[in-house]
């Protein structure tokens, strides 16, 4: 009988879905966290019916005997069973989310690219770095040495930065090099210096 009414909701889910009338519920089991929300409430419900039923049948069922109590002791092996892997879902998706959520993720830049290396004698160098943590929109500013610099310029989703430069010293200096700072929603500064390898032909 319950083979038959899981076979049965099995076949209404696929038609609903072909029909278009569950309002995108089957596709959207792809995403992780419905099916791990989905996952955990059948648990759930299923693991804390059998307790229910155990307890009634404990109170209101009938008088003890040898069949009683081996089904009794049946039903406890399945309970236990139950818990056991609720309690492995609940730990497990709950625990590592909760702990993934507290761990704070730094405010840093990666190391930035340059493009072409060694500059050549055209002088033009194409900066390319990605800004990681903080709080979005990132603006940042690069200029040459360590001269001032104004932080005007808007990332483009997900932090990247992608700019290109005309370096004002059109032949090698010694320790010429480029300062980028990026700037999040919050104020938060952190910057860079790197260092210019220029080619011979200069």
């Amino acid at each position: 009988m319950l083979a038959m009414l899981i076979l049965i909701s099995l076949f209404l889910m696929i038609g609903a879905s072909i029909l278009g009338i569950d309002h995108g519920f089957l596709a959207g089991m792809a995403r992780p966290e419905l099916a791990r929300g989905l996952i955990t409430y059948l648990f759930a419900v299923v693991t804390i019916g059998i307790a229910v039923a155990l307890v009634l049948d404990t109170l209101i069922g009938p008088p003890p005997g040898d069949a009683n109590d081996l089904r009794f002791q049946r039903a406890k092996e399945v309970l236990s069973l139950l818990l056991g892997v609720f309690g492995t879902i609940v730990g497990y998706y709950f625990g590592s989310e909760s702990s993934e959520a507290s761990r704070p993720v730094p405010f840093e830049l990666s190391s930035p690219d340059l493009s072409p290396l060694p500059v050549g004698p055209a002088a033009q160098v194409t900066v390319r770095a990605v800004i990681r943590g903080g709080l979005p929109p990132f603006r940042y500013g690069i200029a040459e040495g360590s001269k001032d610099i104004e932080v005007k310029d808007l990332a483009f989703d997900g932090g990247w930065i992608v700019k290109q430069l005309t370096l004002t010293e059109p032949v090698a200096t010694p320790g010429q090099s480029l300062h980028i700072i990026a700037e999040d929603a919050n104020g938060k500064r952190v910057e860079t210096v790197v260092p210019l390898r220029r080619s011979n032909q200069d």
